[in-house]
């Protein structure tokens, strides 16, 4: 009896393990894995006495486009400032497009106001949950678990996974941040950081810090030319080139 109640137990093992790591099921359990293991950390440093770690800050809610409306002068930095100019010049033309595209993406997807953490849990479990139904209901009977059909298999479950989590954040989106409105009147006389490598009459952008996720401003300067991590003075907007005009603080 108690051979079989072991056998049993190990085929019960091997099915389980066969069903969570088979065809697209693999990566979608290897990230509800990690998941679960961030949301186990996370309250344990949330609730649990200080050992000694000084409790992991695994929630990371970062707030990379608060809802900040802006006129078209302002734009948003999506939390990473790519700097591909050379000497000022240049090739930065490329880096503003990625920049940009960034920060339009996570608005689509509501990472801009809801954090990381309670969005990449979600995200999770709808992407665990569509691969198990959609491969032991449907994929199974139709495909074979390639390495290329699986690839296919988890594109497909992770956007439908997506479209559901960017729906399912839709009320969290709306009550997290109120909005902050900044205009080019409001930045006028305030102060920033040069991003870029150097700040002329012809190129620069800067990082106007604000209460919530900072802004990144093109910025022009009459003087001298200034480098990169100088902090500068906003004395007047150009609307006609929609750039800030700045001098050296």
């Amino acid at each position: 009896m108690t051979v079989l109640l072991v056998a049993d137990g190990v085929s019960w093992s091997r099915a389980l393990l066969e069903h969570l790591f088979v065809g697209p099921m693999l990566p979608a359990s290897i990230l509800g894995a990690i998941v679960l293991a961030l949301v186990l950390i996370s309250l344990l440093g949330a609730f649990s006495p200080d050992f000694g770690f000084g409790g992991p800050d695994v929630d990371a809610g970062v707030d990379l486009d608060p809802g900040v409306d802006l006129d078209p002068s302002v734009e948003v930095d999506a939390g990473a400032s790519l700097d591909t100019s050379v000497e000022g010049h240049g090739h930065h033309v490329s880096g503003d497009m990625l920049g940009g595209l960034t920060a339009a993406t996570m608005r689509a997807v509501h990472l801009d106001r809801v954090p990381l953490m309670v969005w990449l849990t979600m995200f999770a479990l709808f992407y665990w949950v569509l691969s198990y139904v959609l491969w032991f209901e449907f994929d199974v009977h139709h495909y074979q678990p390639t390495l290329w059909t699986c690839a296919l298999l988890t594109i497909r479950n992770a956007v439908i996974a997506v479209v559901l989590t960017r729906f399912t954040t839709a009320p969290l989106h709306r009550l997290l941040i109120p909005p902050t409105h900044h205009h080019p009147a409001t930045l006028v006389g305030g102060t920033a950081v040069v991003e870029t490598s150097v700040v002329d009459d012809t190129f620069g952008r800067a990082r106007y810090a604000t209460n919530a996720a900072p802004l990144l401003i093109d910025i022009r300067t009459t003087g001298s030319p200034i480098t990169k991590g100088s902090r500068v003075r906003i004395i007047r907007f150009d609307a006609a080139q929609n750039v800030y005009h700045v001098e050296s603080a």
